[in-house]
C-alpha cells in the first residue's frame, strides 16, 4: 500500500440514490473493473442482517458478499460498512479470505460504546478494522480526543475523519488529523470521507495528498460522485489528479466506461450534485435530509428554504426524520398566512 490511497465508495454510498438496488451483473463489473483500475480499496456495500434478495449492495451477511467478489483481487482490499444498528457481533463470521478483506465500523456520537463492542468483534475474527465516525466536526477537539484514545485500544487498520454534512473546510481536517496523529498507533491509516455540500471535497482532498507525513493516507471517492444530495468526491477527478501530480496509477478509463455504462443512467433517474439548498445546509451546519426530504414533497424558492433552516432549534440540527420536516415546513408555511 502507498502513502496515499483511494477508497471506491459508490456500491455503498451510490446506494442512498438507488435505494442499494444494483443488478448483480452492475456489482459484479464494478468490482472487477475498479480492481483492474488499481483503486486500492473498495466498498462493495453494507452488512444489514435484514437484507433479503438479489440485486442489492445490502448484504445480509458476509458470506452473501462472496459470489461477487472475483477470483483475481490483485492487492486492493474489499471492505464492507456495518452500522451498529443493522450488524450485530453475533453476526460476524470468522475471515477465511473468501469474502471481503476488512468492515468499516460507522456510528454517530451516541452510539459509541455499541460501536467498540462491535470493532472489537472485527479485529477478533480476523478482518481489518476501519472505524468511521460520523460527523467528526460534531466532537469537540476533547471529546474527539477522548473517543480516539478510546478507537485507539482497538489497534484498528484505519480511522476516518468523516464529514457527514459536507462543511469541513480543510483547516478543520487538519485539527481532527492532529488528534488523530497524536494518539494512533504509527501504522494506522488515517482516512477521510467527504460530502460536496459547499463542493469542498475536492479542494480537501487535493490538500491532502500535499500533506507532509509519514502517515498512510487513504481518501473515499465515488464515480461521478455518486452519493446522497450533494454526492461524494467524484472518483475520476481525484484520480485523476493523483496520476498528474504524484505519478501514473490509476486507470482512468476504466473508470470512465463504469460511469457510462452504468452510472449516468442512475444520474438520469435520480440527480445528485451540488446545489444552493445544500448549500445552505452545509452553511448553516444542519443534515442535508432537511433539503432533500422537502423538494421531493414541495417546490421551495432558495430564499424561502433558508427561512425555514433558522427556525429549526439547533438541537435539531443533526437529527433528521422526513416527517418531523415536514411537519415543521407546515408551521412555517402557516406561519406566513397568519
Amino acid at each position: 500500500m502507498d502513502k496515499f490511497n483511494l477508497l471506491e465508495c459508490t456500491l455503498r454510498d451510490g446506494g442512498y440514490i438507488t435505494g442499494w438496488h444494483f443488478e448483480d451483473a452492475m456489482i459484479q463489473e464494478t468490482i472487477s473493473t475498479l480492481i483492474k483500475a488499481g483503486l486500492d480499496m473498495v466498498e462493495v456495500g453494507y452488512l444489514n442482517n435484514a437484507s433479503q434478495g438479489n440485486n442489492t449492495t445490502q448484504f445480509s451477511s458476509i458470506k452473501a458478499i462472496e459470489p461477487f467478489l472475483p477470483s483475481d483481487r490483485g492487492s486492493t482490499l474489499l471492505l464492507a460498512m456495518a452500522d451498529v444498528l443493522q450488524f450485530r457481533p453475533d453476526d460476524l463470521i470468522q475471515y477465511d479470505g473468501k469474502s471481503i478483506d476488512g468492515i468499516r465500523v460507522v456510528f454517530y456520537k451516541h452510539q459509541i460504546e455499541e460501536a467498540l463492542i462491535l470493532g472489537k468483534a472485527v479485529k477478533e475474527n480476523g478482518y481489518k478494522l476501519f472505524m468511521q465516525p460520523m460527523v467528526t466536526i460534531d466532537y469537540t477537539i476533547d471529546e474527539y480526543t477522548m473517543l480516539c484514545k478510546r478507537i485507539a485500544e482497538l489497534h484498528p487498520n484505519a480511522v476516518s475523519i468523516v464529514d457527514s454534512f459536507g462543511y469541513m473546510f480543510k483547516e478543520d481536517f487538519r485539527r481532527y488529523f492532529k488528534v488523530l496523529d497524536n494518539i494512533l498507533d504509527n501504522d494506522t491509516i488515517i482516512g477521510f470521507h467527504s460530502h460536496n455540500n459547499m463542493n469542498l471535497a475536492f479542494i480537501t482532498a487535493q490538500d491532502i495528498l500535499e500533506y507532509s507525513t509519514s502517515r498512510k493516507l487513504v481518501i473515499d471517492a465515488s464515480l461521478f460522485g455518486m452519493g446522497r444530495g450533494a454526492g461524494n468526491l467524484n472518483t475520476e477527478l481525484i484520480a485523476n489528479y493523483y496520476n498528474k501530480t504524484l505519478g501514473n496509477k490509476y486507470d482512468i478509463r476504466a473508470i470512465m466506461h463504469l460511469i457510462s455504462k452504468y452510472i449516468l443512467n442512475c444520474y438520469e433517474k435520480r440527480r445528485w450534485g451540488y446545489s444552493p439548498y445544500l448549500f445552505l445546509t452545509g452553511l448553516y451546519h444542519y443534515h442535508p435530509n432537511f433539503a432533500c426530504y422537502l423538494l421531493d414533497e414541495y417546490s421551495v424558492s432558495v430564499d424561502d428554504f433558508e427561512k425555514f433552516l433558522l427556525t429549526i432549534p439547533s438541537e435539531m440540527k443533526t437529527k433528521c426524520r422526513k416527517p418531523y420536516v415536514l411537519e415543521k415546513w407546515q408551521e412555517y408555511a402557516n406561519s406566513l398566512n397568519t
